[in-house]
This record gives structure tokens, sequence and C-alpha cells, in this order.
């Protein structure tokens, strides 16, 4: 059973779940491709890198069963590089319903000791725990799906829709 502390979090990365395949409807693997101008990170990088992000977080929440496949493409806070080959949008889909499974899998079973031990990293968050690395996490991720909606409204003309 959830523990009460991670509820809200927990809340959030299930709306995610829906949304982060909702913005990528009907965006072709082209257009993912795209930048609107050479300070803005295309479709397939920022979706490559919110998935980077949830395998962080099994990471922290100790359930990385083995070393976080995106971990070089964004090492370092890495940018963009127009060089560097992204997987395309059916592969990113798929590899989203796995690592989702796993988060809420985690969530289900983490507990407060877990959560109340110190961060391996500093977050923007301030706070030194897991807990406060898995909320900075949580709020990174809603961040770069925004981003990604903006570029779908932008592509399709179609905005992201949460159902």
């Amino acid at each position: 059973m959830m523990i009460q502390s991670i509820t809200g979090l927990a809340n959030i990365l299930k709306l995610n779940d829906r949304l982060f395949i909702n913005t990528l409807e009907n965006i072709t693997n082209e257009q993912a491709k795209e930048r609107l101008s050479e300070h803005n990170n295309p479709v397939n990088w920022l979706a490559n890198h919110i998935l980077w992000g949830r395998y962080e977080m099994l990471d922290q929440l100790g359930k990385a069963r083995e070393k976080n496949p995106y971990k070089e493409l964004f090492e370092n806070f890495k940018p963009y590089d127009g060089d560097t080959v992204l997987n395309q949008i059916e592969y990113i889909k798929e590899e989203w319903s796995k690592v989702a499974l796993l988060i809420s899998d985690a969530l289900e079973t983490v507990t407060e000791e877990r959560l109340a031990e110190e961060a391996t990293s500093v977050t923007p968050i301030g706070i030194p725990t897991i807990f406060g690395s898995l909320s900075f996490f949580v709020w990174h991720e809603s961040y770069h799906l925004g981003q990604v909606a903006l570029l779908k409204k932008h592509y399709t003309a179609e905005p992201m829709k949460f159902f």
C-alpha cells in the first residue's frame, strides 16, 4: 500500500503517464526532429529527456533494474546536439509504457525511510532527501511535458488532450 507522503507526487506522475502519450499523438518523426529555433529543443530530445528523468526516479526510489539507458545522452547537463541519434516516436511510446509501470510499482513499495535518505545529488528544490529529489523530478517532468504540448500544438494544430 502506498505511503501517504508520496500520494500527491504519485497522482501527478499518473496524470503525466497519460499526458506524455497524448502530447506525442499525431507528431511525425520528421516533426519530432525539427527545432523552432537554435534556442529550442526538438520533441524527440524532450521526450528522450523525460524518459531519462523517469529512470533517474527509479534509481532514487531504489528500483533501478539496470543502468539508465539515457544517462549518456544527458550526462552533465549535456545540451541538444543535432548529430545525436535519438529514439523515434513509436519507440519512445513503447519505452514509456514500460517505465510507467516500473514507476507505479516503485511508488507502491517505497518506504518513508527510503524517502528520508540523503539524495545522491542536489536539486534546486533545496530538500536534500530522496523525497526532495523525487519532488524535483516530478516538477521537471511536468515542465518538459508542457514544452512538448506547446510543440504539439505548433506542429499538429491540435491541443494536448487531458483524457
